[in-house]
């Protein structure tokens, strides 16, 4: 018959379960592009974050408007500066922005280009500034890291917009940015990774490790009255 855990060895067997998947809390972070200079072309910068910019998601026809773009832009712009259009309201975005004016006018078709996340997320925000015409290609489609599509998300009025999702398991993000007959900018990319969850067996050891404690506890002898 095997000896019952001490309610201490109980205890501490519990703990170091736990703290297996203590360090495991999501993670946030707010991409808003004031660390690159202007000129910048956005690729891998953030790979430090978990996260990897690649442009041009979608290629062929099939687009919106006819054809997905070839040369999707991914310039860091000013937005006060000379290389952007009308932002409309309210008022979301400031400073650096992602998307040039003169490079949406050499694009050959709808721009889209997609976030690769090295972890799958949870969450996730962008706004999205100068929408004209366009609300039914600016926007957020979201997939799977196996590739699954998830949903999408689409923007809903002109001006300035914040466009989010909340899910489980997004491991990709493409970013649907106007059309090829309205510009419009990105900013303020903001998402959490997903917090670790222990795996049904680990969560079954940790159980019984609480368990244990409790067990333990209950068959503790009381101490004596003092006479």
């Amino acid at each position: 018959m095997p000896l019952p855990l001490s309610p201490l060895k109980a205890l501490a067997a519990a703990a170091l379960l736990a703290a297996t998947f203590a360090h495991a809390d999501s993670t946030s972070h707010v991409i808003d592009f004031e660390d690159l200079a202007a000129g910048t072309l956005v690729s891998n910068q953030y790979a430090a974050w978990g996260v990897t910019f690649l442009p041009n998601a979608f290629a062929g026809s099939g687009s919106p408007t006819g054809d997905w773009a070839t040369n999707t832009d991914m310039t860091v712009v000013s937005s006060t500066g000379p290389d952007v259009g009308p932002l409309g309201q309210p008022a979301l975005v400031s400073g650096n922005l992602l998307r040039s004016y003169e490079g949406w006018l050499n694009e050959d078709g709808d721009a889209s280009f997609v976030l690769l996340f090295s972890q799958p997320i949870s969450s996730i925000s962008v706004d999205f500034a100068g929408v004209g015409n366009s609300q039914d290609t600016t926007g957020l489609e979201l997939y799977t890291p196996e590739g699954s599509f998830i949903a999408r998300v689409l923007a809903s009025g002109l001006g300035q917009q914040r466009l989010s999702f909340s899910g489980s398991n997004i491991g990709a993000v493409v970013v649907l940015p106007g059309s090829l007959d309205d510009w419009v900018a990105v900013d303020n990319i903001s998402f959490s990774t997903a917090a670790a969850v222990p795996e049904p067996a680990s969560a079954g050891l940790l159980g019984l490790g609480l368990a244990a404690v409790g067990a333990m506890a209950r068959r503790r002898p009381r101490p004596s009255a003092q006479k």
